[in-house]
């Protein structure tokens, strides 16, 4: 996948249909509405969501008040009395009432309608141009209909794999020194929509999914390529293909994929500064390589937000790449926070650039206004979050050669992973047995234990949160609770 963000052109128009149909006499009254037909089902084209839905009211047309003929007047009752003007008799003429000419109203009706029809079409256009701007590139694969959510679930569930592809400078994965981006950020999302859930598993990026050859077999015999023996190589190694990415997670985990999401992990920095910076909490200091930020609940520029989710040395990173994601939860917490807090016209102007720039989906924007919907009507205490667990001690490096030491890496824990998916991710599946996973947990060397899956609920992140905030322990100027309460409201008086 190139590095390069994709941009579309914004010089096409959108293609208008020359009116058609004759315009009926202004003397035929308007036809009478034509009764209600049985429902019948309509296939989904993509429209569907700016359709009038049963029920909607349905506006009746004008009816025009009758005009009298031109050439007879009225029928009038009794008249006041006229007076005569500089005493004379007979006083001047009637004088005639002046009408509005027949056109005045029909070319009020005729700019209104265009007025209604040039919104109309600028919607549509906007709404194009944002689809052509996030949909993929019309050679990339899409993701297979056997690793999809089985046709009786669909509409319960959506499963969304989100990857975000790390183009950081200086780091050469290719041959020749070229980093084309790896999957670093690998976030599987579980959209219970009929429960009102949302179910999320970080998968670290250096979990191993082959010993052999830099090579994944399926269990079908199907091949993929796997550069470093790692996870997050797997959709560079085969040209880019997040798809390819979610064949290898269904395979080896037995986790259904129906839609997919990459994000350029550059775009951190210009979007949090687009939105002001974003609130977060910050469980501890954190230190490294001349950064610092202070532990308490913190107002992030973009810079500082790239350091918060991307540093793994220091203080409380004893676990590397383990203790990272554990703290780029706290980063998830305060983007759904933001979002619910956020107007409608906040999001509008703010999609051209990140959807144009940084994301890609083989989503369509229905499906997409669907799942923000659904989104945010879901608790805070229902948001879980975990993560898969993994033997990263007494595990050697992998791909040692004569003139490199290989590659550090973590192996997968089958038993607890199963226990794991079985529990919180199976809802619509049934449980899966350790034996029908196809992971690598006995193919390489590791020690006896495992990370924790560290089950989380972002309601007890929001906690942290709002302990922080009600003890003083912020910088941001008029920050509030999650339930609306001041900064410093839990502070005792001082005697």
């Amino acid at each position: 996948m190139s590095g390069t963000p994709r941009r579309i052109n914004t010089d096409r128009s959108l293609g208008m249909p020359s009116p058609g149909g004759s315009a009926s006499g202004g003397g035929v009254p308007p036809r009478p509405p034509v009764p209600p037909q049985a429902d019948a089902p309509q296939e989904d084209d993509g429209q569907s969501f700016f359709r009038p839905q049963p029920g909607d009211a349905v506006p009746r047309p004008r009816q025009e008040p009758a005009h009298s003929a031109p050439d007879q007047d009225p029928p009038r009752g009794k008249e006041p009395p006229r007076h005569s003007s500089g005493g004379k008799k007979g006083g001047g003429k009637k004088k005639k009432r002046r009408r509005s000419p027949l056109w005045l109203p029909l070319a009020v009706v005729l700019g209104c309608m265009a007025l209604i029809g040039c919104g109309v079409i600028y919607a549509v256009n906007y709404v194009s141009r944002i689809q052509e701007s996030i949909r993929p590139e019309s050679d990339a694969p899409s993701i297979v209909e056997e690793i999809q959510t089985l046709e009786e679930y669909k509409g319960d569930v959506v499963n969304i794999l989100v990857c975000g592809i790390d183009y950081e400078e200086g780091r050469g994965y290719g041959a020749d020194g070229s980093n084309d981006g790896m999957t670093d950020m690998i976030l599987y999302c579980q959209f219970d929509i009929k429960n009102g859930a949302l179910r999320m598993l970080q998968i670290p990026r250096n979990t191993l999914v082959t010993t052999e050859n830099r090579t994944v077999t399926l269990s079908s015999g199907k091949t993929y390529r796997a550069s470093n023996y790692q996870i997050n190589s797997v959709a560079l190694s085969n040209g880019g293909s997040i798809a390819a990415l979610a064949e290898v997670i269904y395979d080896q985990y037995k986790l259904p994929v129906d839609y997919y999401v990459s994000i350029n992990m550059q775009a951190l920095t210009e979007v949090v500064d687009n939105f002001g910076g974003i609130e977060v909490y910050i469980p501890h200091d954190m230190e490294y390589n001349g950064s610092y930020l202070a532990k308490g609940y913190r107002n992030l520029d973009g810079a500082s937000a790239e350091f918060f989710v991307r540093n793994r040395h220091g203080k409380g990173y004893e676990n590397s790449d383990i203790d990272r994601l554990n703290m780029q939860r706290y980063f998830y917490a305060a983007l759904f926070k933001r979002a619910r807090s956020m107007g409608i016209q906040d999001i509008l102007n703010q999609m051209p650039i990140i959807f144009n720039n940084y994301i890609e989906t083989d989503m369509d924007l229905v499906t997409l206004g669907k799942l923000a919907v659904s989104f945010m009507r879901i608790d805070s205490a229902n948001i879980m979050i975990a993560q898969t667990p993994v033997f990263s001690g007494g595990v050697p490096y992998i791909g040692a050669t004569e003139t490199s030491a290989g590659y550090s890496c973590v192996v997968p824990d089958a038993g607890s992973i199963a226990e794991l998916l079985n529990t919180y991710f199976r809802t619509y599946t049934g449980p899966v047995s350790e034996e029908e996973l196809n992971l690598v947990t006995d193919d390489w060397p590791h020690g006896s234990i495992s990370t924790s899956a560290n089950i989380q609920f972002v309601g007890q992140l929001d906690k942290e949160s709002d302990d922080a905030i009600l003890e003083g322990d912020t910088d941001v100027q008029g920050a509030v609770t999650t339930d609306g309460q001041p900064a410093g409201a839990g502070q005792q008086p001082a005697a």
